[in-house]
């Protein structure tokens, strides 16, 4: 079936209302920034004489010091007669210096007579007063963009560009030029049309007010007083203007009741937090109009404040508005015109801060540019070193005076988020949990209970959370009240449970991180019992060679030095000399190899030599059997003689382990040995111009890529508490680098240096 031959008869005419509604937004959105520019372009191009005239009879009656009448030479008292040819008061359509006869004093005189744009003496007015239309017409528009389908959105744009309309003219013209009259007489319609559409709005939004078919009927009223009074505007201005004023105020002290009543009366705390912004928007944007430009204007008084304040007051009301129905909730929008009030506090004390010096300084020493400069850095000073504070302060004050229990639930959010996401253990966790989060909701406290603690008694009458983790209930976190006393709301309760969801999920990691540490601690711990038992094996290893080598030395060494004596003594009496020759050649052998296997187990001449003496031998002994030239740079021996004897040997069995890997896998031609001491620690390198390798990138996988010298070398080096590099890539050779420092002495006490 087509939708379209079975949609019902009506349609057609309800997309028509709508589209016909839509165009006419279009047009009334269009209307306000083509009046704006209208009013731009017409002081452009509208020429006018700055002076305070009397049009009537052509005198002058005050020319300003720094007028363009001062400047071409009108005085006080001249009488114009004629501008251009033409007698006064017919000016030239077209800005220009013209000339213009003038009586000055029984005497005519020809000077020029300047008409500048109305635009150039107008700039206090005009930028002011089309700014202000703007923002009326942007907030509005963007509301309406916005919402287009909410029947109050469409009201408070429909009053927004009324309001503009009213103020454009008005405010766009200072006292002394005078707008169109028709400009003047639409902006005085739409003055006395938004007094009622004020009124409409806060009778149903964001609270409805009274029945329906009363409201109606009120409204109707009200709108067909608006028409009487712009009908009786154009017909007699003076009257008209009276009733119009009267029937403004009226009207708009009725709906800043409704909206008082709305507030105070109808509302529940969350709905007072959302009316909050509109009520004091509100406030702030109709009572200093309505008290000090309205209704003195109606009682012929002194009017307290000028026209254009007036209507900057009023833009307080449609930039809250823009705000808090867009969100239509308190997040971000009590935050927003909070710390506006606190910024604009801060702006106006540096302002007067500064102004006031400043002007002393122009009174009585206008031309001291060095106490200028000086009272500007000592007040710039003052302003870094006491912004911060003085911010926290007027923060503070704003919160308990303009929002009483109000807190700033992003920034809520936001901080908790990061602290909560930071904690690493439990006490930062109830840091958090039990101090932070009521200092910024204003709570009287919390309370956090791990499972294996003991619970409360009884929990205070706020809120609740139980955190768990893997399933099970691990601990359990409760909030107090407001501060005040009150409840928690709904929005309270909604914040607080977000923020038990992240601290359950703060609460895991933290036990993750505990159980993680106790394994490192394990891991940590094993690592330390193998590495002793590692050192303890070398120690032994080492002491087991020693003790084997001086039982090869006092026992088999012995044995075949004194056979090798008695087959000597022998050898004249033998029957036959060649077998006993044979058998001493053979004893000789013997003890060349027992000594090799000694010297392998404990070099002898590292014990009665030292360590460099028994280097030079092993890198003699080692160059003789591969044939590759070893350059020696040694420390003299007497430098090493309180080397201790376990890092003499550690260190001997480094070089010897060294030699060995390049005669097996180097491939080298030369070999440089250094042992020196360098400040205060003792330096070995054993460098060869060998094929070199490629190093795994931790220490710890030299075993696991087949390195085993190495190793064991750097287990030898951690054993006397060394550090071991080694430096090698393919082609470029091999550096290892050992490098051990002495602990120092331990210091004794006052008795030990006195003998005790």
């Amino acid at each position: 079936m087509n939708p379209e031959t079975s949609s019902p008869r009506n349609a057609p005419a309800g997309f028509a209302i709508q589209r016909n509604g839509r165009v006419f937004f279009i047009l009334l959105a269009i209307a306000l920034p083509a009046l704006a520019g209208y009013v731009i372009y017409e002081q452009l191009r509208a020429p006018v004489f700055n002076a305070h005239m009397d049009w009537d009879s052509g005198t002058i009656l005050e020319v300003e010091q720094d007028s363009f009448a001062n400047w071409a030479g009108f005085l006080e008292g001249d009488v114009i007669l004629s501008v251009n040819g033409a007698p006064f008061p017919e000016l030239p359509a077209v800005v220009g210096n013209y000339p213009a006869q003038v009586e000055r004093g029984g005497q005519t005189l020809i000077l020029e007579l300047p008409l500048v744009p109305m635009a150039k003496l107008n700039l206090p007015a005009l930028p002011g007063g089309v700014a202000v239309a703007l923002v009326f017409w942007g907030s509005g528009l963007l509301l309406l963009l916005r919402r287009f389908e909410q029947a109050e959105i469409r009201l408070v744009f429909l009053l927004s560009q009324v309001l503009g309309i009213a103020i454009l003219f008005p405010m766009s013209y200072l006292p002394k030029w005078y707008p169109p009259p028709w400009g003047m007489d639409l902006s005085v319609a739409c003055l006395f049309l938004s007094a009622p559409l004020i009124l409409h709005h806060y009778l149903t939004f964001p609270v409805r007010l009274g029945a329906p078919r009363l409201r109606q009927l009120g409204l109707g009223a009200l709108y067909l007083l608006a028409l009487a009074a712009s009908l009786l505007w154009l017909m007699e201005p003076a009257l008209g203007r009276r009733a119009g004023m009267i029937y403004t105020a009226c009207v708009t002290a009725a709906a800043i009741c409704a909206l008082g009543y709305a507030y105070l009366r109808r509302a529940s705390a969350d709905e007072r937090r959302r009316l909050r912004l509109i009520f004091f928007g509100a406030l702030l944007g109709g009572l200093p109009a309505l008290l000090l430009y309205f209704l003195p204007s109606i009682f012929n008084f002194p009017q307290r404040i000028p026209l254009w304040l007036a209507g900057l007051f009023t833009a307080i009301a449609p930039l809250s508005y823009l705000y808090a129905v867009l969100r239509h909730s308190l997040f971000g929008i009590d935050r927003l015109l909070n710390r506006t009030l606190v910024y604009t506090a801060l702006s106006l004390g540096i302002l007067v801060l500064y102004l006031g010096p400043f002007l002393l300084i122009y009174r009585f020493a206008p031309g001291d540019w060095l106490a200028q400069i000086m009272v500007a850095a000592g007040l710039t000073l003052a302003v870094g070193l006491a912004f911060e504070s003085t911010k926290k302060a007027l923060q503070r004050l704003v919160d308990r005076l303009f929002y009483g229990g109000w807190y700033d639930y992003p920034g809520v959010v936001e901080q908790v988020t990061r602290a909560l996401a930071a904690c690493t253990e439990r006490e930062q966790l109830r840091e958090a949990l039990t101090s932070q989060i009521p200092a910024l909701m204003q709570l009287q406290g919390g309370d956090l209970h791990f499972d294996e603690e003991a619970r409360p008694a009884a929990s205070p009458p706020g809120a609740q959370f139980s955190l768990a983790f893997q399933g099970q209930p691990r601990a359990l976190w409760t909030t107090g009240p407001h501060r005040d006393g009150d409840d928690l709301t709904e929005s309270d309760r909604r914040i607080l449970d977000t923020l038990a969801r992240q601290a359950e999920i703060a609460l895991g990691n933290v036990l993750l991180i505990e159980t993680l540490r106790a394994q490192l601690n394990e891991i940590r711990a094993s690592r330390e019992a193998l590495a002793q038992a590692q050192h303890r094996l070398l120690r032994s290893r080492e002491d087991e060679r020693a003790r084997l080598a001086r039982d090869l030395h006092d026992g088999p060494l012995q044995v075949l030095i004194g056979l090798n004596m008695q087959l000597g003594l022998l050898l004249p009496q033998a029957e036959e000399p060649a077998a006993l020759n044979e058998m001493r050649a053979e004893v000789r052998r013997l003890l060349s190899d027992l000594r090799g296997v000694c010297a392998e187990l404990r070099p002898p001449m590292l014990d009665t030599l030292g360590l460099a003496a028994a280097i030079r031998s092993l890198a003699e002994e080692w160059s003789a059997q591969s044939r590759v030239v070893v350059r020696l740079d040694l420390a003299p021996n007497a430098a090493l003689k309180d080397l201790p004897g376990d890092v003499a040997v550690n260190l001997y069995r480094v070089a010897q382990e060294a030699l060995a890997n390049i005669s097996k896998h180097a491939d080298a031609h030369r070999v440089a040995i250094r042992l020196e001491w360098e400040s205060n620690h003792l330096s070995m390198t054993i460098e060869d111009d060998g094929k070199g390798f490629s190093l795994p990138e931790n220490a710890s996988d030299l075993t696991a890529r087949g390195h085993f010298g190495l190793a064991g070398m750097r287990e030898r080096v951690n054993l006397i508490g060394g550090k071991f590099i080694v430096i090698s890539s393919p082609g470029r050779g091999t550096m290892i680098r050992v490098t051990w420092q002495p602990s120092p002495p331990k210091k004794q006490g006052k008795k030990g240096r006195q003998g005790g």
